[in-house]
């Protein structure tokens, strides 16, 4: 079990595993879960989340500040650093 459809239903927990393998079957079935309607019309479920923890991962796993040494991109100034004239922007 390595990805997993969490949500609720009436305040109550739900879960259902999936294989690696199967990040199609589950996207479907998170979809399906979203899509529920109770007899009003309304949504069935509540917070309905994947989560996946894949085996053949080449990541470091968690969130890591460490860049590579080649890395230089950033958000802030991601259309170029900002000159005499002012910040660069991408319009």
């Amino acid at each position: 079990m390595s990805i997993v459809v969490y949500w609720l239903c009436e305040g109550r927990p739900h879960v259902q595993p999936f294989d690696d393998a199967q990040l199609k079957e589950a996207l479907a079935f998170a979809e399906a879960r979203r899509k529920d309607r109770d007899a009003q019309g309304l949504a069935a479920n509540a917070h309905v989340t994947i989560s996946t923890e894949l085996g053949h991962c080449v990541s470091k796993p968690g969130v890591s500040s460490e860049l590579p040494a080649d890395y230089s991109w950033s958000k802030q100034h991601r259309g170029g650093p900002p000159g005499p004239e002012g910040p660069k922007t991408l319009a």
